[in-house]
């Protein structure tokens, strides 16, 4: 039975996508906006230099819940969806003490290794940054199971304004990257204390709930995610801030603040979207497989909608970005525009196949995830380094651009592939069930 378009966008899952993408649209809004007035106050370098601290501590970002807080989603208790909580947070703070440790003893040899020494500073807020995400990302997932997706929208916005102001009020009073990345920490605390607040108000009388015992059964039954999950995201983490590095050490720091501005200007938006439209069909998708009914025709239906609603963004920014660079960030940015036309087909595939990358979680394919992730940052960091060789970073971009596109292509085509397993698996036990039936019924007839 075909189902029509208007009471499909009147169900609770667009209500659902709606509700995120409407709060987060504004938050993106927010954050983009003051976009043109940062080119202005910052220099290609200072955005180098956050770039290098993001890309530390997107790595440290995946070590610090050892991504225990997907498993948050996955079990039918919300007892034991608060107790993987409880261990996510857990694991954080050790995680961060161990961090603090290091940074405090080996500062300027890390700033060295990273080739960047006016990054030896900002490291020591590595471990804060790292502890309030953790944490955040905990309650985050906590409040996915729980469908408070306006929560979320909340945590968002407020992560936003706080960011996007602190980095305004900052290039204006201090010279350097200061302002980037002060402002990227208050962002974070505001958005850690949006969901704690909710947390406090909503579930304060369910922490008794949470006990070690019960914790580490948890955490025998989900070790798929530390083991599998949590390298895969380092693996996927190195991947992305691979570029960062490289540039960085071999280039210069200004070419790794224009190549990472144009991917900022390109994933801010399209995050929004993926985001909110991987929160809600993971949840809708888990409790649909949780019954056993099948989820082919929903992975489907999306992925056709999302061909359809991006072909045209994207192709216009492939024409014409280096033009929409000079004219809204200023001159200085218009090559960021020329890395970003050479980065849109690999950012494209990304796009399309974000929304399904929980797929191999539900069904427990984490271990051929892990194997595509290491052949990609394989394939990427042969790319980078051949264009280190000719000493041109187009060639370098062309290349790590196409290796990219190609591996996602082939991701997507895997993650139908388990749709379409699971649809055939109810099929199968449909029929077991069917022939048990009628041989059950004419011997007794």
């Amino acid at each position: 039975m075909k189902i029509k378009l208007p009471g499909l966008v009147k169900s609770e899952f667009f209500r659902n996508v709606f509700t995120l993408i409407s709060g987060t649209t504004l938050a993106q809004i927010i954050s983009l906006a003051i976009y043109p007035v940062l080119s202005r106050m910052y220099t290609p370098e200072d955005f180098g230099v956050f770039a290098l601290y993001m890309s530390i501590l997107t790595i440290t970002n995946v070590l610090a819940t050892a991504k225990y807080e997907l498993a948050i989603l996955m079990p039918g208790k919300d007892r034991d969806g608060l107790n993987l909580v409880g261990l996510s947070c857990l694991i954080t703070v050790g995680v961060s003490l161990v961090l603090l440790a290091l940074v405090l003893l080996l500062n300027r040899k890390l700033a060295l290794a990273l080739g960047n020494e006016s990054i030896a500073v900002w490291l020591y807020l590595i471990p804060a940054s790292t502890f309030l995400n953790g944490l955040y990302q905990s309650l985050n997932y906590w409040s996915i199971r729980n469908k408070r997706f306006r929560n979320i929208t909340l945590a968002n916005l407020s992560q936003s304004l706080a960011n996007s102001s602190v980095k305004l009020a900052g290039g204006a009073l201090v010279a350097g990257p200061f302002g980037l990345i002060l402002g990227a920490l208050m962002g974070q605390i505001a958005g850690f204390l949006t969901f704690l607040l909710s947390f406090i108000r909503k579930d304060q009388d369910k922490l008794r709930q949470i006990h070690k015992p019960e914790m580490r059964k948890l955490a025998k039954e989900y070790y798929r995610f530390p083991k599998f999950n949590m390298m895969l995201a380092i693996n996927n983490s190195i991947s992305n801030s691979l570029p960062v590095f490289v540039f960085t050490a071999w280039f210069s720091a200004a070419i790794t603040g224009l190549y990472s501005f144009g991917i900022t200007m390109i994933f801010r938006p399209m995050s929004m979207v993926t985001t909110a439209l991987r929160q809600v069909l993971s949840q809708r998708i888990i409790s649909k497989v949780n019954q056993g009914q099948p989820i082919l025709s929903d992975v489907s239906r999306l992925f056709i909608k999302m061909l359809q609603f991006s072909i045209l963004p994207f192709g216009l920014v492939a024409v014409f970005a280096p033009l929409i660079f000079r004219v809204v960030f200023g001159p200085d940015w218009e090559t960021a525009g020329e890395y970003t036309r050479i980065l849109i087909p690999w950012l494209y595939v990304v796009f399309l196949s974000a929304p399904f990358a929980f797929l191999p979680d539900l069904f427990r394919e984490q271990g051929k995830a892990l194997v595509i992730d290491i052949i990609k940052l394989i394939l990427r960091a042969l790319a980078l380094f051949a264009g280190v060789y000719y000493g041109d970073i187009f060639v370098t971009l062309f290349l790590l651009s196409g290796v990219s596109t190609v591996v996602l292509i082939y991701q997507i085509y895997w993650y139908f592939t388990l749709a379409k397993r699971q649809e055939l698996k109810l099929e199968g036990e449909k029929k077991i069930e069917t022939t048990d039936f009628t041989q059950s019924f004419t011997q007794e007839g």
